[in-house]
């Protein structure tokens, strides 16, 4: 599989009709950087999606559903991947809140993803919050707020 584009846009996927038994991956690689192909070898930011708790099966739900709308989105667009979750209490108020953490090359580019891939699939994405933060940073930066339900206002982990 190839798939030509720019990072941040969805991409056409071509299959290359190589065997991967028999295809030796040094040439077929070296071939696609000398025509301008990158390889991405650091993801530099982490992007999260914090949504409010309901119940414990409803939030393993959406968590199931989220990470395979989001799998998707990042692929697409070669923005990165899907890292894990958690369900646990905010650090600033103690409710409990459900987090789905991905590692992306483009801080922005990840959260448009992500609020992309909330709205096209099954998830209110106004009960959302979605932040990113650098990797080796502590401080996270709120890109989309939260606008309905009783989350608290205050952005933790």
């Amino acid at each position: 599989m190839i798939r030509p584009g720019t990072v941040g846009r969805a991409g056409k996927h071509t299959e290359t009709g190589l065997d991967p038994a028999t295809t030796d991956i040094g040439n077929v690689i070296g071939q696609l950087l000398n025509d301008g192909y990158e390889e991405v070898l650091e993801y530099q930011f982490w992007v999260v999606i914090q949504f409010p708790s309901k119940t414990k099966a409803a939030d393993f739900r959406l968590i199931e559903h989220a990470e395979e709308w989001l799998a998707a989105t990042l692929d697409e667009r070669g923005l990165g991947y899907v890292d894990g979750h958690d369900r646990g209490k905010h650090s600033g108020t103690g409710k409990i809140v459900v987090n789905v953490y991905l590692r992306a090359i483009d801080a922005e580019l990840g959260c448009l993803a992500a609020m992309s891939a909330l709205r096209s699939g099954r998830a209110d994405p106004q009960r959302a919050t979605i932040a990113y933060r650098a990797t080796l940073s502590e401080i996270w930066t709120v890109r989309y707020e939260r606008t309905s339900g009783k989350f608290p206002r205050e952005f933790g982990i």
